[in-house]
């Protein structure tokens, strides 16, 4: 593939927390072979200030959060789109039309959680955690040797292994 960077939009509905966080982690671990991107198809206008307190007990600032819609990128060259949406709690994922490899991590939307101070810390702690393991196993792939094909299915193993962990 040696593309360089890879840009990787990361799509969700809302655009507030997943992607936000996605996207800062790509920015954050990708060593400059990675440049991140997010957007939703329904975006909330707003990143979820439970998104950005995640981000920054891990000293993570990114640059310029802003939960925009998917057409705000339609000039913008992707390599590779992750949706981050929960089709498991009936969540309808982004389309993107463009001939692009796509990958899907679901994960559940931390926007959504319930509870004391801390039990809503920890669904944003828990998000954070999958995303960046998932990314993590991503960026330690040799993409010299992968076709598009190849990166997707080695991005859906990655999934697949660290769903339940």
């Amino acid at each position: 593939m040696q593309l360089q960077p890879v840009t990787i939009l990361v799509l969700c509905t809302g655009n507030s927390c997943r992607s936000i966080i996605g996207e800062a982690l790509i920015n954050a671990l990708g060593e400059d072979r990675f440049r991140g991107l997010s957007a939703g198809s329904h975006p909330t206008g707003q990143v979820n200030p439970g998104a950005l307190a995640v981000l920054a007990r891990h000293g993570i600032t990114p640059a310029n959060p802003a939960s925009k819609s998917m057409d705000d990128l339609a000039d913008e060259d992707i390599d590779l789109i992750i949706t981050v949406c929960d089709s498991a709690a009936g969540e309808a994922c982004p389309v993107w039309l463009g001939d692009v490899p796509k990958l899907h991590w679901g994960l559940p939307d931390p926007a959504h959680a319930q509870g004391t101070d801390e039990e809503i810390a920890a669904a944003f702690e828990a998000t954070y955690q999958q995303l960046e393991k998932r990314l993590q196993a991503l960026f330690a792939v040799s993409l010299d040797d992968l076709n598009e094909k190849g990166l997707v299915a080695c991005g859906e193993q990655i999934h697949r292994d660290l769903e339940d962990h």
